[in-house]
């Protein structure tokens, strides 16, 4: 046995028994492990089922710990994870009507269940301000490392060029629906929030143009996040965000981009201009197609089985099958119009209540850090929903958590209503003006005394 694998297992052991003590060390590791894939680094960890066994501790953790979660402090259910459980239970039937394989439906379905679980299980045990911006921190850095390895673990031979995506499939959606909380920290942020907020930002940035898979979304995505930060910020931030803006915007088109990637970006326009552009219209239309024949949809995990039958064969990849390049129409496909339904109400509820929280942001006084959570995070979800029109995005992850993100802040800031306040110093003169700005208070007309006469 290789030394490495010797210090994985030591780690894994380690980091285990750790979680069955605390089950918030368990969220925190398969997070890690999520963005950091160890299987994909080789000399024997592609044998080690990290993600599994990390996975199957953290239920056994809750279970064990679980009177830690009930009671008057316990983050109650909301309405968009409701939503979400709704949407995995109809997913659950609609393998009764698969079109080819009920049992490869159900498995498909399993598989996302995992999803949906460990989302769940977050939003339990996240339950103070502390665990919270402890997660996001171990999220940002976890971002930090993917887009390092992207880069220089590929260079270096660490890492398979081919599977560089290691935690997104190849893609930079994910780390764009994190990136708007990278500005909030490099303008909210403690000095050491702001440094580590800076020196992550180059690095994301780098990782968008130099993933072929699922580039023009990430960079439809990036536009459009940026869009929804001056639509939604308070008019302080707005301004005070044009020095990170330049900082991300002049690295990004001078320094990290590529010669051939604004020619590619330019495709977005005019489709019929690039061939793999071109091909998105074709598979749209099969997939309306298909919709067509099965409104109930054909059942999860079927749409690739199915495009013979609706794609033309000169479109059809080298597997001879072709997935679809719509997230919207994947899930119509697969999971019907009442899928869709479902699935589009548990986005909009998951927005509502990242807004309920972030709308108590003003001009006139510093945010607290569940608040500046709210923003980051639901421009970060709004940001994707152009990108992901363009390539499927049904299983990532990230989208699920979000939901559980939304609910978790809302029970945070109900909880929790002076929580820690971020970003003073940008409020300063209104709190000096609030300070030196005199108080009238009203006096109350009292009973005057007659003086004494001293004789």
């Amino acid at each position: 046995m290789f030394l490495r694998e010797i210090l994985a297992y030591i780690i894994l052991i380690v980091a285990c028994g750790w979680m069955l003590r605390r089950p918030f060390i368990g969220v925190l590791a398969n997070i890690i492990v999520f963005h950091m894939n160890p299987r994909q680094l080789g000399g024997g960890l592609e044998d080690i089922r990290f993600q599994f066994v990390l996975s199957i501790v953290l239920i056994i953790s809750y279970l064990i710990n679980i009177n830690q979660f009930t009671g008057e402090d316990e983050n109650r259910v909301e309405v968009p994870l409701k939503w979400l459980f709704l949407f995995l239970g109809w997913g659950f039937i609609t393998c009764i009507w698969a079109t080819i394989d009920k049992g490869y439906a159900f498995l498909e379905t399993i598989d996302f269940l995992k999803i949906v679980l460990f989302s769940y299980l977050m939003f339990k045990i996240v339950r103070t301000e502390k665990e919270m911006k402890t997660l996001i921190w171990v999220i940002l850095i976890s971002c930090f490392y993917t887009s390092f390895m992207a880069r220089w673990g590929g260079e270096w031979g660490w890492i398979n060029e081919e599977e560089m995506g290691i935690a997104t499939g190849g893609t930079g959606t994910h780390l764009i629906m994190f990136f708007p909380m990278l500005i909030l920290f490099a303008l909210y942020g403690s000095k050491y929030e702001k440094i580590m907020a800076y020196g992550i930002i180059p690095f994301i940035l780098d990782f968008l143009p130099i993933t072929n898979e699922g580039m023009r979304s990430t960079f439809v995505g990036l536009v459009t996040s940026f869009t929804f930060f001056f639509i939604f910020t308070p008019n302080r931030i707005r301004r005070k965000s044009i020095l990170p803006f330049a900082f991300g915007g002049i690295i990004f088109v001078f320094v990290l981009t590529p010669p051939d990637y604004w020619t590619n970006m330019a495709t977005i326009l005019d489709p019929q201009s690039e061939g793999s552009a071109a091909s998105r219209g074709v598979i749209n239309d099969a997939s309306l197609r298909m919709i067509a024949d099965y409104p109930l949809g054909i059942g999860k995990g079927h749409y690739s089985s199915m495009s013979v039958d609706y794609v033309p064969e000169e479109e059809l990849a080298v597997t001879g099958v072709r997935d679809a390049h719509n997230t919207y129409l994947k899930i119509t496909a697969e999971q019907g119009f009442p899928g869709i339904i479902i699935w589009l109400t548990m986005a909009m509820t998951t927005w509502w209540f990242f807004r309920k929280v972030r709308s108590k942001i003003s001009n006139d006084r510093p945010p607290t850090y569940l608040q500046l959570y709210a923003l980051g995070l639901e421009i970060g979800m709004l940001g994707i929903t152009a990108g992901i029109y363009t390539h499927n995005y049904q299983d990532l992850d990230t989208i699920y958590w979000f939901v559980a993100f939304s609910c978790l802040l809302y029970n945070l800031d109900r909880r929790f209503p002076n929580a820690e306040l971020v970003g003073e110093s940008l409020y300063a003169d209104i709190i000096e003006e609030q300070i030196k700005k005199p108080v009238n208070t009203p006096v109350q007309p009292g009973i005057r005394a007659p003086q004494s006469v001293h004789l």
